[in-house]
């Protein structure tokens, strides 16, 4: 029997972004009102393919994509102990279901995989949603950044 290699967290699994499922990764949506806080996943997806160290998961919750998070290890220089979370989104329809924190218990695990000892992660200060969850994760700020996001980063 083939097992699953993917990591799971209670029906959700982080599988790659690849042909198989990056239009359902493009056809996730946001609220209104959450437009400005993210670049969309089409253009993430286009700038993967520019820069080779960025790493595309979908978000699955048994097997259906319902999310899309995108992260790197820093390249200026490069430093494989640190590692941004650049892209995490969940698709309107299902979010505040608590799927939040489980991806990033995922995400830390294939992170400390990869040697990471130092997680970062940005937002736009009037994001309330993102703030809360990261930071009921155990993420905590650090300051701000030249285009004035809240960075934030979670020793692991």
């Amino acid at each position: 029997m083939l097992q699953n290699t993917e990591p799971q967290s209670n029906g959700i699994t982080l599988k790659e972004v690849d042909q198989h499922n990056y239009l359902d990764c493009i056809r996730l949506s946001l609220l209104p009102e959450q437009q400005e806080n993210l670049a969309s996943n089409a253009i993430t997806i286009a700038q993967s393919k520019f820069e080779p160290h960025y790493r595309l998961k979908a978000i699955c919750l048994n097997q259906k994509v319902i999310g899309m998070l995108a992260f790197c290890h820093e390249d200026e220089p490069e430093d494989f102990e640190l590692f941004w979370l650049f892209r995490f989104m969940i698709d309107a329809r299902h979010q505040n279901q608590g799927y939040g924190s489980r991806v990033l218990a995922l995400l830390v695990d294939e992170v400390r995989a990869l040697g990471g000892k130092r997680l970062r992660t940005m937002h736009k200060p009037a994001n309330c949603q993102a703030s809360r969850v990261y930071q009921t994760f155990g993420f905590r700020e650090i300051g701000t950044l030249d285009d004035g996001d809240t960075l934030l980063t979670l020793e692991l």
